[in-house]
């Protein structure tokens, strides 16, 4: 091999040793590009990722559409007796309410919110879910001072529902729903604590009975805490009160007291709370039922609340005015501890009435309520005895503090739908409740109450129809006392009587008969009826015990009379135009429904409900339960 030949070989060598280098450099090169770029593709994917879990959450959880995301506290405030024309969000009474407007304000406000005529019914179907006229406590008659009547001790409760979930549950104010035996007292039917009143009627200051001759006067104002074993009568203490405090007052001191003592905060906490102390046991939520007095005669506001609405000139409704603005102030006071607390986003606040307005006494006496723009009263099933004002706060729902972010929902809403409603949107196990809530033997649902939860979610979602859950509503089947209602749609059937004391004209009747329409129309409550109705009326006060048929034997609609009024609330509010005689149809239809009701596990009111009081019921002057359970009622 020649020298040249061996240098060009090795040169060629050399050549291609360096192309092979410079080529694994750039290929080096490549893959570290590569590399480079496929990191910040996956951080970005990663990043991506995130967002758009970030924003999917934010979605699913955004104000607009997220119930609650663990067990809310419930707040359920009662007013006594509120007309539906006698708060401030309806937009069309004279009475200011700012308050109960504020959380009207961010609230689902129920156009069609049905109760029973009376108090007691209507306590009864909120905390049972269930028509009352099945346990014997359907009418407009409410439970009296020293009557062994009371709530069927065999009726499963909503507190009772809610400890479950570990609820504490708590009543202040009225109960009403007896107390002839301890056992039917609150706090052995679910409630853990209990403030305020057995009975129905109490005055405001100096907290004795408050029903004329049929009781007579008896202290009423206890504390009940329930015990481990069950005993009541243990934990049972009068509350005295010498200094004569307005009985809200109290009611609203107490549950403030509870709400601060059960989420205590640390003046240097901020924020919301929701997300402090994360290694430490959270607070139980609360099941607080606020069960006022107001404004419920006897008429006795305080001082301060008459000049603040000085300027309403008649003096019954300035009177009944300046109850309401306690009652407002009650609602204000238990609001603030709510978000002093950091738990007012977590809270759910329902506003009910348990009835409508009482306009006028016995005796004629003008009470200064208001339920334009509906015909009748408390104790009638016209629309304004039963349809009241209502709205459900839902924290996430509309976002808190929102202006005129309220939304209204016109579908029929029965006081029995709050027990489903509640449990639902408390998020109940419901293999932990008592079994009897699902079917009965029969495979019908035990409850009547209908869950409306998903319908508030609905309400909020612009892309969805909200769809009311209920097509129709029995407001009472009474056969003893003669009435009986059903709603469908938007024709009311009332068969019988539709009103308890011979209050059933459009608006009440005056003695002036200079009056035009339209004043009466506007100032209806401010009136005194005419005298031969207030004498129809003190008569029939004084008969309460007269039945319109055998108590024992009459058990459904069969022994009711048959007169029947048909009316149209699509654009007849005032229930003024009978329609029975030109739409037989309907007619028919809703009162076979009403009686397939009356057949199928109805209890007719027994007639120890009007019995004398028992004077075993008030030791010392003080009411108390003077058995010790109910089978010895």
């Amino acid at each position: 091999m020649t020298i040249t030949m061996f240098v060009s070989r090795n040169y060629r060598r050399l050549i291609r040793s360096q192309r092979e280098k410079e080529e694994d450099k750039r290929r080096q090169r490549f893959r570290n590009k590569l590399i480079h770029i496929c990191d910040h593709v996956l951080i970005a994917f990663i990043v991506l990722i995130v967002v758009v879990t970030t924003v999917s959450l934010a979605i699913v959880l955004s104000p607009k559409q997220e119930l609650i995301r663990t067990h809310p506290n419930i707040l359920v405030v009662i007013a006594d007796d509120l007309g539906y024309n006698d708060v401030g969000y309806q937009g069309h009474g004279d009475i200011k309410t700012p308050y109960i407007d504020r959380l009207a304000s961010s609230s689902i406000i129920l156009q069609r919110h049905y109760t029973q005529p009376m108090c007691s019914p209507s306590r009864a179907a909120l905390f049972t879910g269930r028509y009352p006229f099945r346990y014997g406590m359907g009418g407009s008659r409410a439970i009296y001072y020293g009557s062994k009547h009371g709530l069927d001790i065999s009726e499963y409760l909503l507190p009772q529902a809610l400890k479950t979930a570990d609820y504490k549950t708590y009543l202040i104010g009225k109960w009403h729903l007896g107390f002839a035996g301890w056992d039917m007292t609150p706090t052995r039917r679910g409630f853990d604590y209990f403030y305020g009143t057995y009975g129905g009627s109490t005055t405001y200051k100096s907290h004795q009975s408050y029903e004329g001759p049929r009781s007579g006067k008896g202290y009423d104002l206890f504390e009940d805490i329930a015990s481990d074993q069950g005993d009541t009568k243990v934990n049972h203490t009068i509350i005295k009160d010498p200094n004569g405090t307005f009985s809200e007052l109290l009611f609203t001191e107490k549950a403030v007291q509870i709400i601060e003592e059960a989420f205590p905060v640390n003046d240097e906490d901020q924020g919301d709370g929701a997300d402090k102390n994360e290694n430490e046991d959270k607070p139980k939520p609360i099941f607080m039922v606020m069960s006022y007095q107001n404004p419920h005669a006897p008429i006795t506001p305080m001082d301060e609340d008459v000049a603040q609405n000085e300027d309403i000139e008649n003096e019954n409704r300035r009177k009944m005015a300046a109850m309401i603005t306690s009652l407002d102030y009650g609602v204000g006071r238990i609001t603030s501890a709510l978000e002093k607390t950091h738990q007012l986003n977590n809270t759910i606040i329902i506003f009910l009435s348990d009835n409508g307005g009482h306009l006028m006494m016995p005796s004629g006496e003008s009470l200064g309520s208001s339920n334009l723009p509906f015909r009748g009263a408390k104790c009638t099933l016209y629309e304004g005895g039963v349809r009241t004002p209502a709205f459900i706060k839902i924290p996430h729902l509309i976002t808190p503090g929102q202006v005129n972010s309220s939304v209204k929902y016109d579908g029929l809403f029965h006081i029995s739908d709050w027990f489903p409603t509640i449990v639902s949107l408390a998020q109940l196990d419901p293999r932990l409740l008592k079994k009897e809530l699902q079917f009965q033997d029969d495979k019908k649902p035990y409850l009547d109450g209908i869950d409306h939860s998903e319908t508030f979610k609905q309400l909020l979602d612009e892309t969805q129809k909200a769809e009311a859950p209920r097509d129709h509503v029995v407001l009472d089947i009474d056969p003893v006392f003669n009435q009986a209602a059903i709603i469908k749609g938007k024709y009311k059937l009332i068969v019988g009587k539709a009103a308890f004391m011979d209050f059933d004209q459009v608006y009440p009747l005056i003695d002036d008969n200079s009056i035009q329409n339209e004043d009466i129309v506007v100032n209806a409550s401010y009136y005194k009826i005419s005298p031969n109705i207030s004498q129809q009326m003190r008569a029939y006060a004084e008969t309460q015990t007269k039945y319109a048929a055998d108590p024992l034997k009459c058990l459904n609609l069969d022994c009711m009379t048959k007169d029947k009024l048909l009316f149209d609330l699509s654009w007849d509010v005032t229930e003024s135009n009978d329609l029975s005689w030109r739409f037989s149809a309907e007619t028919d239809e809703l009162y076979e429904t009403l009686r397939t009701y009356s057949n199928r596990n109805h209890k007719p009111v027994e007639p120890k409900f009007f019995e004398d009081q028992n004077e075993e019921a008030k030791k010392d002057d003080v009411w108390t339960p003077w058995l010790l359970n109910s089978t010895e009622v």
